[in-house]
Formats: structure tokens, C-alpha cells, sequence
């Protein structure tokens, strides 16, 4: 999981809880792991990880300077529409910027605003798959949520991405990271917060909410975890990435450097399998990587309102063994590897067996992208960039088994 997301959540979760904080202890200059001080890797520089198969960008979007459609401002999501187009979701211009399958700017959806169809905070979006045959007038078929976490709702558009309706009534706020499914629903993680007499806890939950509705219907995972205002870094443990297909099914992997594993749900949320590597091995990360992530999450949870004595995140020296989990349009598990700098893949089927490799080829600049994989592409992106943001996508490979990159037709 990005460290962009990381923050999103905590920040949600701070700002919802309405923390003041006491001043922070003092980080030594070494990471500690159990007690024991663990030196930093040496930086090794750009390296492109062995893969099957490797995937190039075919095209992209954003400038720094001209129209300004295509100026983007900070990119909080991204996605395919269910017309095969590209959406990105613009936290800076509050505001979903919609490209057609060849680049060209068609509308933007949403403004700031608090009304009908206007956002706050916008931190989340999701497409839903588009349903053939359906007699609903469109005006009731959903096309597109985003989650307004200032706003505490959700905003849904219609298949056309016109405005829907809002929902609102979650507690302490809406889910922050959506993937919608056939019929409407979202499977969504979603911040907890619990305040009691033995003290305050917070969380997080994947679960699946029925369209229009605030109290989820299955609830695939939840942690909770006592609140230290002192050390935010001890809430990762209760992070968890996820992924969904149209049909429902669910991925869940926890947030850990010490074990490689996913485990997959089926709609009603019954465990279909846990996948574990018995031979992972955990990768220390560099002094530079820790740095860049302390000063970019703290640099952050301060943007987002975060009082300035709160903000003491602490890297985990070493590396998440799992960064994210996606389906593509065939049904096949793309796992993201948390150990490589540059974006890589072990990709499965929903039966567990391991299919092949993939790794992102584009150059030392990857080493900061953020990777959505949807549909038969994959879409690409700097949370934090050097210069200015810009969208990258390219295509999947179409083999489902083993092979050799030359077989692959990238």
C-alpha cells in the first residue's frame, strides 16, 4: 500500500477523532525493530526486477504548463470509466477530470463545494462495472462513487457521471478506498474510531456496503488497536490492502514486513484460500527511503490538518511484503510486490497458482510510481512528483499461464 494512502487513512482518522496530541517523543537517528536497532540498507539505485513479463508505458497525460485540462493539480486516485476511458481524481481542483480511451479531455464531474455533487475532501473514487441488458433508467444506474471524507458522505453519479445522490450517516466517516461491483455496491475500507472508558481505539474495516445504504452488509476484515497520540506509527499494524472484482470476490493482505500472504473471500464473505510464501524473506529499507517517507507522511498529515506535534510518523525500517492487490479483466490476482523499488507482480488465478512475473519497465522515474492495475491496463502515477504529475498507462499481457517475455507481444 502507497504511502500516499497511509496517510490519507490516519488523517481521516485524526480528523474525525478530533485529536489534540501531546508532544511526541523524540525519534532516535537508527530504526528499531524489536528492540533491536536495524541498520538501514545501503541505497542500491535503480534496479529493473527479473520478471516473465514486463510492462511499458504506451501513453500518458498530464503537462506543466498550457491547457489546462490537462494541468493536473494532486492526484488522489485514478481509475478506467466503464467506456474504457481514463478518470482522474484531482484533490487540489476537487474536481474527477474525464479522458476518452485516446486522451482527449471529455468533462470534469464534481467542484468544492458542500451541495449536491460537490466534494470537501475528495480522498476516494470508484467506477462501476457497466451491466448489459439492465431496464433501469440510467438516471438510476450508478457509474461513479467518490468518497468526500471531509463532507462525511459518499457522492454517487449515474452511468452518465451525472449526479446521483448522496449518502451520508457513516460513523466516524465513509469508506476511504472504494472498489464498486456489479448491482452498485462498494467493498471499501473504512476508518474506525471507538472512545470508552478503558480509552480510544482506532481502526479499520473492509467491508461491502449495498448501494445507498451507510451500514455495511459483510464485513471481510476489522482491526482495532489502542490510540497513541505519541507514536501514529504503531497504527499500521492495523492496515490492511484489498481488491475486488465486478462479481465481489475480495483480496485482503495485512500491512506486514514479516510474511508474504493474501487471503481471498467470496461475495458472502467466507474464505475461499490464504496464499502464503513460506520462503519470503524480509528486505530492509534504504536510509533514503526512510527519510523520503518520514518527511512525505509527516509533511503530509500537516496538509491535511493534522496538528504539527501529531505528525511524528516513524518508518518501519523494512520493506511491506505485500503493496497492494488487484484483479484485471481476467480474473487474474496481481499482487504488488512492497520489496522492490520499482513496481513488480507476482500474478495468480483465483485458485491460487502462481501464473507469472511482471515488473513495470519505465526507467528509474517508476521507482516513485504508484500502480493501478484495471481492466486490461495498467495506470501509473507520482503521488509526490519532482516536477509535475502526470498519468502514465499501458497494457496488460493476455496470457494466463507461464511465459517467456518474448512470447508475450508487449
Amino acid at each position: 500500500m502507497s504511502k500516499g494512502i497511509v496517510t490519507l487513512l490516519l488523517g481521516v482518522l485524526l480528523a474525525v477523532a478530533g485529536c489534540g496530541g501531546e508532544e511526541p517523543a523524540e525519534n532516535g537517528s537508527e530504526a528499531s525493530v524489536e528492540g533491536e536497532n536495524t541498520p538501514a540498507a545501503e541505497d542500491e539505485g535503480y534496479a529493473l526486477p527479473e520478471a516473465d513479463v514486463y510492462l511499458y508505458v504506451a501513453d500518458s497525460i498530464g503537462v506543466e504548463l498550457g491547457d489546462s485540462n490537462y494541468v493536473l493539480g494532486q492526484i488522489a486516485g485514478v481509475g478506467l470509466t466503464h467506456e474504457g476511458g481514463l478518470a482522474v481524481l484531482d484533490m487540489q481542483k476537487t474536481s474527477i477530470s474525464i479522458y476518452s480511451p485516446t486522451g482527449e479531455f471529455q468533462r470534469s464531474i464534481g467542484r468544492q463545494g458542500s451541495g449536491p455533487g460537490e466534494f470537501l475532501l475528495p480522498v476516494g473514487m470508484t467506477f462501476f462495472p457497466a451491466e448489459e441488458g439492465s431496464d433501469l433508467p440510467d438516471s438510476l444506474r450508478p457509474g461513479a462513487v467518490v468518497c468526500d471524507a471531509m463532507g462525511g458522505k459518499l457522492v454517487y453519479f449515474d452511468i452518465n457521471l451525472d449526479y446521483m445522490m448522496d449518502v451520508q450517516g457513516f460513523f466516524p466517516s465513509p469508506p476511504a478506498v472504494l472498489a464498486g461491483i456489479e448491482g452498485g455496491d462498494v467493498v471499501g475500507m473504512k476508518p474506525e474510531f471507538v472512545q470508552d472508558e478503558t480509552g480510544m481505539y482506532m481502526g479499520f474495516t473492509i467491508a461491502r456496503w449495498p448501494l445507498g445504504e451507510p451500514e455495511p452488509s459483510v464485513i471481510y476484515f476489522e482491526s482495532m488497536s489502542p490510540f497513541d497520540p505519541s507514536d501514529l506509527s504503531t497504527m499500521q499494524d492495523d492496515i490492511v490492502s484489498f481488491g475486488s472484482n465486478d462479481d465481489g470476490m475480495v483480496l485482503t493482505a495485512p500491512l506486514s514486513t514479516d510474511s508474504y500472504e493474501f487471503t481471498l473471500w467470496d461475495p458472502e464473505g467466507n474464505l475461499v484460500f490464504t496464499f502464503a510464501d513460506e520462503d519470503y524473506e524480509k528486505v530492509p529499507k534504504t536510509a533514503s527511503e526512510i527519510e523520503l517517507e518520514r518527511e512525505m507522511v509527516n509533511a503530509r498529515m500537516v496538509q491535511q490538518g493534522m496538528p504539527a506535534s501529531m505528525a511524528n510518523w516513524e518508518p518501519d525500517p523494512y520493506r511491506p511484503a505485500v503493496g497492494g492487490l488487484s484483479f484485471d479483466g481476467m480474473n487474474r490476482i496481481w499482487v504488488t510486490r512492497g520489496t522492490t523499488r520499482t513496481p513488480s507482480f507476482d500474478v495468480y488465478d483465483t485458485e491460487g497458482n502462481h501464473l507469472f512475473t511482471a515488473a513495470v519497465d519505465a526507467g528509474e522515474d517508476a521507482m516513485t510510481w504508484q500502480v493501478v492495475i484495471s481492466g486490461d491496463r495498467f495506470i501509473a502515477f507520482d503521488a509526490d512528483p519532482e516536477f509535475y504529475p502526470q498519468v502514465f498507462i499501458g497494457d496488460l499481457p493476455d496470457f494466463v499461464g507461464p511465459a517467456e517475455p518474448e512470447e508475450t507481444g508487449i
